[in-house]
């Protein structure tokens, strides 16, 4: 997975969309047109209560959550194999 920088995020009422610059992307293919999406993120109140409740539930996790600075961030995977972001933000 190439290193990724974190450049913005534009928020709308309660939507936040987060554009991310990445070294060296690949592309996923030359067919000019996919269905589907890379991720997507979902806000929670509180890191450790979600982990415990997914865990307990048998969710795995993909990436253990990180205390990024800001925010803390970790990821499951749904049936599919697409990537779901927990993130819970330090206000």
């Amino acid at each position: 997975m190439p290193p990724m920088r974190e450049v913005i995020n534009l928020q709308l009422g309660d939507t936040v969309m987060e554009i991310i610059d990445v070294d060296n992307p690949i592309p996923k293919s030359n067919v000019p047109w996919q269905v589907g999406y890379k991720a997507i993120a979902l806000e929670v109140e509180d890191m450790r209560k979600a982990v415990d409740h997914l865990k307990a539930h048998n969710v795995p996790f993909n990436r253990d959550p990180v205390d990024l600075g800001d925010s803390l961030r970790g990821e499951i995977l749904d049936p599919d194999g697409l990537i779901i972001e927990l993130r819970q933000w330090k206000r």
